[in-house]
């Protein structure tokens, strides 16, 4: 998230040089933006180790 808000903050900087609340207002976006991706990659982490997880159950049924 801190990334999230450097990045955003950076830009916003570079864009509108001489507003401080557009840059504070870059940095909020640059975070959430942020946040919003790091749910995503939980997400597909969590779904992927479910999928492993049923696989082996499903295994293990057929062999017994």
């Amino acid at each position: 998230m801190f990334t999230g808000y450097l990045f955003g903050f950076a830009a916003f900087r570079a864009l509108f040089n001489h507003s401080a609340v557009l840059h504070a207002a870059g940095g909020i976006l640059g975070m959430v933006c942020g946040m919003l991706l790091e749910t995503v990659l939980f997400i597909i982490r969590a779904s992927g180790q479910d999928l492993l997880s049923s696989n082996s159950t499903s295994k293990r049924k057929k062999q017994q």
